[in-house]
């Protein structure tokens, strides 16, 4: 529908007698134009919001990892015991900002600190998981480290990495998959 604008010359009598009205608001077709591209934006951008929280989960779990086979490769080459730390706070707590503030100061390129996740942790695969602050992990020269499971969570997702107590090897489970418990079984 095209539309024709005229310019104020004449009072609206003169407008009305013409013929000539002015067009204000918009047409039905024109409001449901807009509301089907309000939707169709609303559709596209939802799901990747929800996304992004897994996405940054995965963030942090792969950073984990990477922390700790750097670790590994470290006590190896260097020949000398290596100790990470992952340390989990709590947002709610009062003393939270000064505790992130020491634990950032001392931070190093072997430490993992995150105030998003949750931290569980258990020695053995029949042991139950103990929620912790800090957990940590010593990785010796001949390869073998303190060995132990870490599990990662934030709301319905979570992760579990398992270092090895013998041979000092990392593997990692996501979102529900689980880690081979015959080989866990077998190296606890």
């Amino acid at each position: 529908m095209l539309r024709i604008l005229v310019a104020d010359r004449h009072s609206p009598e003169q407008a009305r007698s013409a013929g000539i009205m002015r067009q204000q608001g918009f047409t039905l077709l024109e409001l449901m134009v807009v509301l089907a591209i309000i939707l169709i934006a609303a559709g596209l951008i939802i799901p990747n919001l929800a996304s992004l929280d897994s996405k940054n989960f995965d963030a942090e779990v792969r950073q984990a990892v990477a922390i700790l086979k750097y670790a590994r490769r470290i006590a190896i080459v260097e020949g000398a015991a290596v100790t990470t730390s992952f340390t989990a706070l709590d947002p709610k707590q009062a003393d939270f900002a000064l505790k992130r503030e020491q634990l950032m100061a001392k931070r190093q390129a072997t430490d993992w600190i995150s105030d998003k996740l949750s931290l569980q942790f258990r020695t053995e695969t029949n042991q139950p998981e103990a929620k912790k602050e800090s957990v940590e992990f010593t990785f010796f020269p001949q390869g073998g480290s303190t060995g132990g499971v870490l599990i990662f969570s934030l709301d319905t997702l979570n992760a579990q990495i398992r270092v090895d107590p013998i041979t000092g090897r990392i593997s990692a489970a996501y979102h529900g998959d689980t880690l081979d418990e015959e080989k866990l079984d077998a190296a606890f």
